[in-house]
């Protein structure tokens, strides 16, 4: 059989890269969860990638991948500011150790607000005192929100603003490691105007008020879940939980059941077990 050469070379040149399209591009670019290795696996790899980075809906910042915060802060503003933007923001993620600015944390919440985000996560491990920028807690278009305030000195409290948050089109709503309130007040609302907030998940919260409004939030029953089993729930926990929201329903779901010293022993015989019957 006679080879075309000319051909061959012509074939194993070519940037068969490049010739994939914008979509399937968009959809392997999504799959790395850090907006710098995607700016420069876009530079780096091919000539036609240099400028789709611009266009992806979803955005994922880290500082754990700057040697300082200001530099984490230079990284996100250039990127924001070259951007396409033209093309909206599906989800945005803001992962941040130290006291990062107001200003650097409602640029990224402004920038995301602007462009229809849908989801936002926002991890932050904050050294000071600090006070989260209301503007954070305010999206018509925002549909799943996770916070989450992991104290690295057990004597700070993270400020988050105390009057109702305006998310008219938030469904789901997860907060962990977080002070909601602290001046034992009579009554905390802070999700009134979530008009359609149906899922709410709670993880190591502070709130001190006597009560606290979840309007029609569900809150897990472990029947509902296999993966979960049941654990007891004061009626004091209910009732703060659920004393304004009579149309909630309260889920304790814990994935794992601790191991007992019983269950340990039954699985050693139920392992010694199968192993002699293998072996016969």
């Amino acid at each position: 059989m006679d080879f075309d050469h000319k051909n061959v070379r012509l074939v194993l040149n070519e940037d068969r890269v490049s010739g994939l399209p914008d979509e399937l591009i968009h959809h392997i670019l999504s799959c790395i969860d850090d907006t710098k290795f995607v700016v420069q696996t876009c530079l780096l790899l091919s000539p036609r990638w240099q400028l789709l980075w611009k266009s992806l809906p979803r955005l994922s910042f880290s500082s754990g991948s700057f040697p300082t915060l200001p530099k984490f802060s230079k990284f996100v503003t250039n990127a924001l500011s070259r951007r396409n933007n033209h093309v909206e923001v599906s989800s945005v993620k803001l992962k941040y150790i130290g006291a990062a600015s107001q200003a650097f944390v409602k640029k990224i919440a402004n920038y995301a607000f602007s462009h229809n985000v849908q989801e936002l996560i926002v991890k932050s491990w904050p050294k000071n005192h600090y006070d989260y920028p209301p503007c954070l807690f305010s999206s018509t278009s925002l549909k799943h929100f996770t916070f989450s305030s992991f104290l690295i000195r057990s004597d700070l409290t993270p400020k988050i603003p105390k009057t109702p948050w305006n998310f008219p089109a938030l469904t789901t709503l997860g907060l962990s490691d977080i002070t909601l309130c602290e001046d034992k007040r009579e009554y905390l609302d802070l999700f009134s105007k979530c008009v359609n907030l149906k899922n709410l998940y709670l993880n190591c919260f502070i709130v001190e008020a006597k009560q606290l409004d979840l309007l029609k939030c569900r809150v897990v029953d472990p029947d509902e879940r296999p993966d979960a089993y049941k654990v007891n729930v004061s009626t004091e926990a209910r009732n703060f939980l659920l004393g304004n929201s009579p149309g909630a329903t309260l889920i304790t779901d814990i994935h794992e059941e601790p191991p007992t010293k019983a269950m340990i022993a039954k699985q050693a015989r139920e392992k010694k077990r199968a192993k002699a019957i293998a072996d016969i």
